[in-house]
């Protein structure tokens, strides 16, 4: 954005401030744009401008990120006093401590200045007061007929507070939407949806009922008077999981909180049930058309027109109350004599009379005007200087402000008139009028128009009009540099249009390009497509620089890393990460960051947990700082915890869950975000082992209703949710629900292509389940047909969980018959399990592994070999809580426990063991 000029906002720099040149010279020693910093740090362009232009402040938060960015002291960055800088933040506009992630335009946020004559309207303004106990007003009639202005006049006049959020077709973007919506009602409070808008810090799109949810759990918690949230146009919106969330919204509305819609089309809502509980209040077109004294009062005092009362009838009768209809008629009937030719010229549709009477008003304004509003009309905001821009002529505030005089349809949408819209109607039949009249000069207006937005640093506006040119190679160099950052500032499907938008041989032709487009189909959920376009991107490596070539064969090995990971083929992720991070410069932050983390997954391979990988792994976490992401954050923090798991510290690991809590703004973000598979379902689990079952259901079914609103999902962690909520479910006594479980694991590790050690590793728990409820038959079978062995070559590590399991099952036949090998069969495939999970520190494993022996050496009628072992077992495992390893092995169990009470091994551990069986 231009350090003198900021079309984003209608506030102007504060008296007193100066620009911050240091910070400024800093970013341009670095050659670095201010997206490029807003990204680096967790910000935005404009909240970068201001900084630097002296419009604002940074906060403590941000201060210390830019430090640590440009690597260099608050002092030589310009930055004032905390003291003087939390006074300065406290004088900023409301909107100004939004969400840093999202660039919003803040005059969407205004509600419409009222004209200084209006026909007054008792009867709705009463039927609007009266809907206010209500939970949804819902204003619904086509265009024209004044929604947007009877809703002013009626906030106007009532004293609630109002939040209010005028829609365009581009807040379909469900993150976008959101981030407006929590901006409206943060200009009644700053502190209302801190909490929600976090949550949108990831590029993983948030779902929309996630944040809602954690949104309306703050607005019942806030304390203050009855609020108004004003939804205007809510017709543009045409997103499914939008209108899934608002309808969530209005059955869960708080009970200080009104909603109120004005749109062209009713919504899909529960209308019918909201009408028979008295929760909908409507205000239809039959309500909003102007009744005869009305319509009298309009033209008279409103547009300055006196007509005979025969005159008026005609007009009422053919605009049938049609607000706009009757201002477009008005404008063309000024100054003439012939007034009853001209109204029996129209008549008909609404469609119409609007085409008819708007040529008529065009066609009454002098040349400099019409030229003027057909070249200004591909704009969705106008100013001054844009339209100069446009235009290619000075002048145009003060054409704006003459043209809001003749109230030719120009709508102010701030107390400066700093900014304008044209009525939608009027809009639509002047581009008509444009593209007719002059349809080769559409293309360089809207060129004109990209080159002012991306002057002023507006890059998303920029590439909107580019867009719309068409221009691809312009288009494509507006996209390139911000794709990214702003699909990691929650719009990734706007990218995605962009994206789609273009010629295929354009995206074809630019490997990098190509990289961003595949990182973004990942996040939803498009494999195929993403495999296509990565082996397209591979294509071009030979044509390029040896430095480019290295760079971009990087970037696709860290993308296979990834997806390897994704799928839970970890020794590929690893393999794919070590060779991305020899190619890699330390530049390429992005994809270095991702390969750094998915190499630090290869203990999951190898299972490998000694000090040295520990270190490693505790390192990587460590590293990762806030302008990383909360994905990154929660994602390292989890891998160290998961170690912890693997090394039998379930106190470490449990204290590890509690730094992902602070890691994240507010305990609640977690609801929302796709890296809480992680948290939810790793914390779970543990408080399973523990026995803390209520407090494990509870996360468990927290991220198995992520499981439902994400797109993307990572086997590994799935594979484990859905594991321990079934062995859960089984504890519980609620075997068909376990079984059920298992079963959708099934059929969603064969539709994302979970790799084989975890689809064998939902089959192996279903046999520990049929174990459990005695079906051994069912158990054996499985056994059987499994493939496994226990004098298989190699004992790989990440099948460890479904060797033990043909381990038990072993067991279990060798009780029935233990004259048959079974028994000698089972131990022995422990030994060589306990042998590789000693030399690799597993001592998670190596717990499970004594508990399995033991019970072994019990049914061997070797007592003494089965108490020494689970001695050794409970010796260990009494100070880090376990529970379940031991109970879920059941009666067996319990008589070996009962032996070692007797004997006086831990006898309260034992005691507490025996109580849970």
């Amino acid at each position: 954005m231009s350090e003198k000029y900021q079309p984003s906002t209608t506030q102007r720099v504060k008296a007193g401030r100066v620009p911050n040149e240091q910070l400024r010279t800093h970013r341009l020693k670095k050659n670095w744009t201010q997206v490029y910093v807003a990204t680096m740090i967790g910000a935005n362009d404009v909240e970068v401008s201001r900084w630097e232009t002296g419009a604002a402040e940074p906060s403590l938060y941000f201060r210390e990120r830019l430090c640590e960015l440009f690597g260099a002291s608050p002092e030589s960055l310009g930055f004032v006093p905390s003291s003087e800088t939390k006074q300065g933040e406290a004088e900023q506009n409301p909107l100004q401590r939004r969400d840093p992630r999202a660039t919003l335009v803040a005059t969407k946020l205004y509600v419409p200045r009222l004209r200084a004559h209006l026909v007054s309207r008792p009867h709705l303004i009463k039927r609007l007061q009266y809907g206010v106990a209500r939970a949804l007003t819902l204003i619904s009639a086509p265009a024209g007929f004044g929604k947007t202005t009877v809703l002013a006049q009626w906030l106007a006049e009532t004293r609630k507070p109002v939040a209010w959020l005028s829609l365009e077709p581009e807040d379909n973007d469900a993150t976008r939407f959101l981030s407006y919506l929590i901006a409206a009602l943060q200009t009644l409070d700053p502190g209302i949806g801190t909490t929600a808008l976090a949550s949108l810090h990831s590029p993983q799109p948030a779902p929309v009922e996630a944040v809602l949810t954690v949104l309306t759990n703050e607005l019942v918690s806030h304390q203050g008077e009855d609020m108004v949230l004003a939804l205007d146009d809510y017709h543009v919106i045409t997103t499914p999981s939008i209108h899934q969330g608002m309808r969530y919204l209005v059955e869960h509305l708080p009970p200080q909180m009104h909603l109120l819609l004005a749109t062209r089309t009713d919504p899909p809502f529960p209308l019918a049930r909201l009408r028979a509980q008295d929760q909908l209040c409507e205000v239809r077109t039959a309500d909003l058309r102007f009744a005869d004294a009305e319509a009298r009062t309009f033209l008279e005092t409103v547009m300055g027109l006196h007509l005979l009362p025969e005159a008026i009838a005609t007009l009422q009768s053919r605009t049938e109350g049609w607000i706009v209809g009757l201002q477009l008629a008005a404008l063309s009937l000024q100054g003439r004599a012939d007034v009853a030719h001209f109204l029996a010229a129209f008549s008909g549709t609404h469609r119409f009379v609007l085409d008819y009477l708007s040529e008529e008003v065009l066609l009454r304004q002098p040349a400099s005007v019409q030229s003027f509003l057909h070249h200004t009309s591909i704009l969705e905001r106008l100013n001054g200087p844009l339209c100069d821009a446009v235009t290619g002529k000075p002048g145009s505030q003060t054409m704006l402000e003459a043209l809001e005089q003749a109230n030719l349809f120009v709508v102010p949408l701030d107390d400066e008139r700093g900014w304008y819209r044209y009525h939608y109607l009027f809009a639509d039949v002047l581009r008509r009028h444009l593209q007719q009249a002059e349809p080769i000069l559409v293309p360089e207006l809207h060129r004109r128009a990209s080159a002012w937005y991306e002057q002023h640093e507006l890059p998303i506006e920029a590439v909107q009009h580019a867009l719309a040119v068409p221009d691809p190679e312009l288009t494509v160099r507006l996209i390139e540099p911000i794709a990214l950052p702003v699909a990691f500032q929650g719009q990734i499907y706007t990218v995605l249009e962009w994206l789609k938008a273009l010629p295929e041989a354009v995206v074809h032709a630019r490997p990098f390009l190509c990289l961003h487009y595949v990182r973004l189909l990942i996040f939803t959920n498009q494999f195929e497509e993403a495999e296509e376009l990565l082996q397209q991107a591979e294509r071009h490596i030979q044509e390029l620089p040896v430095e480019q070539a290295q760079t971009l064969t990087g970037a696709v090995l860290s993308i296979r890393a990834a997806l390897a990971g994704l799928s839970g083929d970890i020794p590929r992720a690893v393999s794919f990460a070590h060779r991305a991070l020899e190619l890699l410069p330390e530049a390429e932050r992005l994809p270095r960051r991702g390969a750094i983390l998915a190499a630090s997954r290869a203990y999951e391979a190898s299972g490998d947990v000694t000090p040295t990988t520990e270190h490693e792994v505790a390192t990587i976490a460590a590293s990762i700082r806030p302008a990383d992401g909360l994905f990154a954050a929660v994602g390292s923090l989890y891998r160290l915890a998961k170690l912890y798991v693997l090394q039998g510290r379930l106190r470490q690991a449990a204290a590890t869950y509690a730094r992902i809590v602070q890691v994240v703004p507010r305990a609640e973000v977690l609801q929302t975000i796709y890296a809480s598979f992680y948290y939810y379902f790793g914390l779970g689990d543990l408080l399973r082992e523990r026995n803390e079952l209520d407090a494990a259901e509870r996360n468990l079914s927290q991220g198995m209703a992520l499981v439902d609103r994400m797109l993307v999902l990572e086997a590994y962690a799935a594979t484990l949710g859905y594991t321990a909520l079934a062995r859960l479910q089984q504890v519980r006594g609620n075997t068909c629900e376990a079984l059920v479980l298992l079963e959708a694991l099934e059929r969603l590790a064969q539709q994302r292509h979970f790799a084989p050690h975890l689809i064998a590793q939902g089959a192996a728990v279903r046999a520990q389940i049929d174990l459990a409820q005695g079906h051994l038959a069912a158990a054996i079978d499985w056994a059987n047909s499994s493939g496994l062995s226990a004098r298989d070559d190699d004992l790989a590590y990440p099948y460890e969980g479904v060797y033990l399991a043909l381990a038990r099952v072993r067991i279990a036949q060798g009780r029935n018959d233990p004259a048959a090998p079974f028994l000698s069969e089972a131990l022995f495939l422990l030994d060589r399990l306990l042998e590789d999970a000693q030399n690799k520190a597993r001592m998670g494993s190596v717990l499970e592994i004594l508990v399995l022996r033991a019970l072994a050496l019990e049914a061997q009628h070797d007592r003494e070999g089965a108490l020494c072992t689970l001695e050794r077992a409970l010796l260990f495992a009494e100070p880090e809580g376990y529970v379940r390893l031991f109970v879920d092995e059941g009666a067996p169990m319990a008589e070996l426990l009962r032996h070692t009470y007797a004997r006086g091994i831990v006898p309260g551990y034992v005691t507490t063991l025996l109580a849970a069986l």
